[in-house]
C-alpha cells in the first residue's frame, strides 16, 4: 500500500485546492500581507482573490506580484515560528501568538510579538532569539538518516515544516527534505519522547544521540534516554501522536471517534495527527485551525 505520510513542508497552494468541505481557514497575520511587512515595513491587508498556503497557513495579498514573490520563496516570507513569538518559545518554552502590529524584519525575516515587552528583549538581545526557530542545532536531518553522520547545514539550504527552519549542508539534501519530510522530520521536533514520557516535560534531543524507528528519526539529550528507548520502543514511539491516535477530522465533522492510521500523518504544532484517509487528511490540511483546539 502506498503511504500518504504528509507534510506542510514548503508547499504553496491556492486556497480552494483543498476539499470543497473545508471551511475556509482564517488567513494568517490577521490578513495583512506579509511579503510587504518584509520589503516596505508596512502593515497592508490582502485580498482573499490572492492567496496561498504555505506550511498549514493562509496568506493573502492585495495583488498578484506579492503573490508571485510570496510563491517563489515562501520561507523568505513566512513569519518565524508560523508567527509565534520567538522570545516566549526561548524563555519561556511556549507557544504564544504574536501580533503583526508588533513586529521586527532582521536579516531579513519577520518576527513577530504579542506586547512591546516581547519586542523590546528582541531588540535589546537579537543574537538571543534570532534562531528559535531552527530545528537540530542547524545540523541536516538528512544526512543523519541516510548516512548516520551528524553534518551542519548552512542557511542558504533551508525549509521550514511545522514552523521550524531545518538545514542542509547542499541543495540535494534540501531537495530530499522537501519530496519526502516525513522521512527525514524527527519526532516531536526534535524534542525527546522519553523525557517527555517519564517527566512531562519538552527537553531538545541532540544530533549526536539519534535513532530511525519504523522509518521515523528520534533525538534524546544523552545516551541515557536512546537506551531507555532502545529497551521498550513501543512506551516512547508515539509520544507525539495526538488525540489518542483518533481523527480530529471526523470527530468535528461527524462527532465520530474515528481511528486514524501513521500510513496517513501530518504534523502540526509539535503534534503528530493520524486519519483514516486522505480525504480527511486533506481537509485537515485545508483548514488545521479548525479541528485543533489552540
Amino acid at each position: 500500500m502506498r503511504k500518504y505520510v504528509v507534510t506542510t513542508v514548503c508547499s504553496v497552494l491556492l486556497v480552494g485546492s483543498s476539499l470543497a468541505s473545508a471551511a475556509e481557514p482564517e488567513p494568517a497575520l490577521g490578513g495583512y500581507c506579509p511579503v510587504c511587512l518584509v520589503k516596505m515595513d508596512k502593515l497592508v491587508k490582502g485580498d482573499p482573490s490572492y492567496s496561498s498556503t504555505f506550511d498549514g497557513l493562509t496568506y493573502l495579498f492585495p495583488g498578484a506580484e506579492q503573490k508571485r514573490m510570496f510563491d517563489a520563496n515562501p520561507a523568505a516570507f513566512a513569519p518565524v515560528l508560523g508567527g509565534d513569538c520567538a522570545v516566549c518559545r526561548v524563555e519561556m518554552g511556549k507557544a504564544v501568538p504574536g501580533k503583526p502590529e508588533l513586529h521586527t524584519v532582521r536579516d531579513g525575516r519577520l518576527y513577530l510579538f504579542p506586547s512591546e515587552k516581547q519586542q523590546r528583549m528582541f531588540a535589546d538581545n537579537p543574537e538571543k532569539y534570532a534562531d528559535a526557530d531552527l530545528a537540530m542545532a542547524g545540523n541536516c536531518p538528512v544526512c543523519l538518516v541516510k548516512m548516520n553522520k551528524v553534518v551542519p547545514g548552512k542557511p542558504e539550504y533551508a525549509s521550514v515544516h511545522d514552523g521550524l527552519r531545518y538545514l542542509f549542508p547542499g541543495p540535494e539534501q534540501k531537495q530530499m527534505f522537501d519530496a519526502d519530510p516525513a522521512t527525514f522530520t524527527p519526532a516531536m521536533g526534535g524534542k525527546c519522547t522519553v523525557c517527555k514520557v517519564e517527566m512531562n516535560k519538552d527537553v531538545e534531543g541532540q544530533a549526536e544521540y539519534h535513532l530511525t524507528h519504523n522509518g521515523r528519526l528520534y533525538l534524546f539529550p544523552s545516551q541515557k534516554q536512546l537506551d531507555m528507548f532502545k529497551f521498550n520502543p513501543a512506551r516512547y514511539a508515539d509520544a507525539d501522536v495526538a488525540l489518542g491516535g483518533y481523527c480530529p477530522v471526523c470527530k468535528v465533522e461527524m462527532g465520530q471517534d474515528v481511528k486514524g492510521t501513521a500510513d496517513f500523518a501530518v504534523d502540526y504544532k509539535g503534534k503528530r495527527y493520524l486519519f483514516p484517509g486522505k480525504k480527511q487528511l486533506d481537509m485537515f490540511l485545508g483548514n488545521p485551525r479548525k479541528y485543533v483546539a489552540e
